[in-house]
């Protein structure tokens, strides 16, 4: 067997280093799925990963996909996101992280507050540590209240037109 080469990054040592105390191969296709996530920003799929290396012409399966993701969850490098019933959605790691989650279209958006951070940060819990924090708000953003109120109006006039054309 021949030996891989880790790419020059410190997250492609931590990997690697992560897969030899787990007993996982260090495999150039693991590397590649690192790589493919971190090229992304923000929010996303398992799928969205597998189009970037294919993109690239790079032949990943996806149960390789799948798995490098859940290692890369597991090592702390990746988060995965659980909102309702939509796809499984990951991100790149972070130390706290808030999410806006829009009911109605699924939309995520980054929500800032250093004022919970430095809560966190400031508390003190009973035979615990929180390493980090994933809050998700939900609600309905402003596009789809936007289309919401637009509907409604228009429904109104078409009700006011009926009723109208039914007194004459």
């Amino acid at each position: 067997m021949t030996a891989v080469s880790i790419p020059p990054t410190a997250s492609a040592a931590a990997f690697a280093e992560y897969m030899r105390q787990a007993g996982r191969r260090c495999t150039p296709e693991r590397f590649l799925v690192l790589s493919a996530a971190e090229s992304l920003q923000g929010h996303f799929t398992a799928r969205v990963v597998a189009d970037v290396l294919q993109r690239n012409s790079t032949h990943v399966s996806m149960a390789t996909v799948y798995s490098t993701m859940q290692m890369l969850v597991d090592c702390g490098m990746l988060r995965k996101l659980y909102i309702d019933n939509a796809a499984t959605v990951y991100e790149m790691a972070m130390a706290c992280h808030k999410h806006l989650v829009c009911t109605k279209c699924g939309k995520i958006k980054k929500m800032k507050d250093p004022e919970f951070d430095e809560m966190l940060r400031k508390r003190r819990f009973s035979a615990f540590t929180p390493a980090y924090a994933t809050i998700s708000v939900y609600g309905v953003c402003s596009t789809c209240a936007r289309k919401t109120r637009k509907a409604n109006t228009e429904q109104k006039k078409q009700s006011k037109s009926v009723i109208s054309k039914n007194k004459k």
